[in-house]
């Protein structure tokens, strides 16, 4: 990983994270990359931020997998949008603007 124009270029993808207020951190990739992901099929990313999170984990998981990402700041949301979007992972990746409290969960998540 570099850091790179106001983010972080990982081996497959690059993270912008300049109109967020919670910044690509050590904690994040740590999570990523440690977060068990081979059986989850239905993943839930709550406060997804610039979106790392869901890219490590679309990443790593299994074609047939889907990621839900849940983002209420409005600037976090664009900046995840995209990167997001930029990413080889967009398919497998839904961003969502909205209170966690408001998201309906239409199925059943068994990776939160």
């Amino acid at each position: 990983m570099s850091a790179k124009n106001n983010g972080f270029t990982f081996k497959q993808f690059h993270i912008d994270h300049d109109r967020c207020a919670m910044k690509v951190g050590t904690d994040g990739i740590l999570l990523g990359a440690w977060v068990e992901v081979q059986h989850a099929k239905h993943v839930l990313d709550l406060g997804t931020g610039t979106g790392l999170i869901a890219l490590m984990l679309a990443q790593r998981s299994s074609v047939a997998s889907h990621i839900w990402a849940i983002e209420l700041d409005h600037a976090a949301f664009l900046q995840a949008q995209a990167n997001i979007k930029q990413s080889k992972w967009s398919a497998k990746v839904s961003l969502f603007a909205e209170d966690v409290a408001d998201f309906c969960l239409n199925t059943k998540k068994n990776l939160i």
